[in-house]
């Protein structure tokens, strides 16, 4: 008998706590977090129905702006273990991805759970990773994706950092950028929030302080990169919403401290909006980009923030996100090599009103 798949329900959270519970045995889903989960527009849970009850489901989960889902959950009662239903599940969370425009699907699984290796493995998803201590009981956990739309998967040498600290988006790019033309350099908490302390402008609106692209590209260029500054705005930045005059006074001082110290390391500044072809140019000539972009479209809070543009597959730029959602589910799978479709790139790519557009060009420095 085939199942029948449909969209859950709030009626169904009762039956899927009592799957969930039997299925596993830490990492459960409660019963809040289905209601939510179950609510949201970025995620999909479908139900299969068998024998007139629900039998399984899958959960899947879509980051804003990005080219990326996730199946965040699959289960199937164990009286139903065998039925194909696990199969025809991962089907319908493949489908539900493609269907909202992903290029990819990509996954967590214990890294004991051979049987469900077995599944994605046959079913087309490859390797791309493992996580130690992922789970509550300190299982390891392989990350597994599969390409739903083109011919071959995004695969980068750029190591993948995760911010540690709400502010620190730029050092964490440059800490990557540094492990990909370095692979002596470590990146650690230590080393990020040296990095934030070399290249901060010291208030940022009313938190602790964030990065600009000049401060960016010195502290590149101290650390053995090439440096390339674009911007589209003379003089200080990130001005617009600080009320206090003191600590405006305190920013265009730090800004005039870096415009100095670029001009004395020589490095290229151009006053210009950068257009989607200048990152493609810096990355098939293998380089990387730090750009700015709004957090609005892919978190949802109008704060500038720092991505790194690592790749581009003829219809996306790949990025490494240092950012993660934790309070979305969200983990490093989401986050690294991202892709997102040319226009939304563009659109991503500026900040505030009029709009800042800016990006650091960083390659491996050849000395002369």
């Amino acid at each position: 008998m085939a199942p029948q798949l449909r969209p859950a329900s709030a009626s169904d959270i009762e039956r899927l706590v009592a799957i969930e519970n039997r299925v596993f045995q830490s990492d459960r889903i409660s019963r809040r977090s289905f209601r939510q989960l179950i609510e949201r527009e970025t995620a999909e849970t479908v139900v299969a129905e068998l024998g007139g009850g629900i039998a399984g489901y899958c959960m899947v989960l879509f980051r804003k702006g990005s080219g990326v889902a996730r199946l965040y959950s699959i289960a199937v009662d164990p009286d139903r273990s065998g039925s194909g239903l696990g199969r025809a599940l991962l089907q319908a969370a493949e489908a539900a991805a493609y269907e909202h425009g992903r290029l990819l699907l990509r996954l967590e699984v214990r890294e004991e759970n051979a049987r469900a290796i077995r599944l994605y493995e046959q079913s087309g998803y490859r390797r791309i990773g493992v996580e130690p201590g992922y789970y509550e009981d300190g299982a390891a956990a392989i990350r597994m994706e599969k390409l739903l739309r083109g011919s071959a998967p995004i695969v980068t040498g750029v190591p993948y950092y995760q911010q540690t600290a709400d502010f620190t988006c730029g050092p964490c790019c440059l800490m990557m950028a540094r492990g990909f033309y370095d692979p002596g350099f470590t990146a650690d908490a230590v080393t990020e929030i040296r990095l934030w302390r070399e290249a901060t402008t010291v208030f940022m609106m009313s938190g602790p302080g964030g990065c600009e692209p000049f401060g960016l590209a010195v502290s590149a260029h101290e650390g053995g990169l090439s440096a390339e500054i674009v911007v589209s705005v003379h003089g200080a930045l990130f001005l617009q919403s600080v009320r206090s005059e003191e600590k405006r006074r305190v920013m265009e001082l730090a800004q005039v401290d870096f415009r100095r110290r670029a001009e004395e390391y020589g490095i290229p500044v151009e006053y210009r909006a950068f257009e989607l072809d200048d990152i493609r140019a810096a990355l098939a000539a293998g380089k990387l980009a730090i750009v700015l972009v709004s957090g609005f479209v892919m978190f949802g809070k109008k704060v500038p923030h720092w991505v790194l543009a690592i790749g581009d597959d003829g219809e996306h730029i790949v990025i490494h996100d240092p950012w993660v959602e934790d309070d979305q589910r969200e983990t490093a799978a989401d986050a690294a090599s991202i892709p997102i479709p040319y226009d939304i790139f563009s659109q991503m790519a500026q900040f505030g009103r009029p709009a800042l557009r800016s990006a650091v060009i960083l390659g491996k420095r050849t000395e002369t």
